[in-house]
């Protein structure tokens, strides 16, 4: 059955955050499923991010399979609206099946829609399997710019 990608509500926040909190399990962060599904709302309730989610049919319901998550924020040079892509993640069990191309893709056409200048991401420079796929969908590597954090 065919996924589909849709804009997360607040009725959406138990799963998503179940599922965010497998993503921050990823990258080696102890578990805390309240803490993410509370992250998750927080997010929402203050429109402080937009969620997308692919989610499948079942024979007694949806279940979601995979997130984007995109921060707003501006560029003072361009003048108008970025987004910051800074969460994509797709359950094991459905990796391969072209979810996270799609979320990528949904993303990109509601940035259009909502005159969203770019969007930027990064991600860890062993992650050969996910630059591939962003340079495929025409996200390229910045050679312009070299970023910086400060952790505090």
């Amino acid at each position: 059955m065919q996924h589909r990608i849709r804009q997360a509500g607040l009725s959406d926040c138990n799963e998503v955050g179940q599922l965010f909190n497998e993503y921050r399990m990823f990258y080696n962060q102890n578990a805390d499923i309240e803490a993410a599904r509370q992250y998750i709302r927080e997010r929402m309730e203050r429109h402080e991010s937009v969620i997308l989610v692919a989610e499948k049919p079942l024979s007694d319901g949806l279940i979601c399979t995979g997130f984007v998550q995109l921060y707003p924020s501006f560029s003072s040079v361009s003048m108008g609206p970025v987004w910051v892509l800074n969460d994509l993640y797709v359950h094991p069990n459905y990796r391969q099946q072209g979810i996270a191309r799609k979320l990528l893709q949904v993303a990109k056409q509601l940035a259009f829609e909502r005159g969203v200048l770019r969007i930027s991401l990064s991600t860890e420079l062993s992650n050969r399997q996910a630059q591939a796929l962003y340079e495929s969908e025409e996200y390229a590597q910045d050679t312009k710019f070299m970023y910086y954090e400060l952790n505090v």
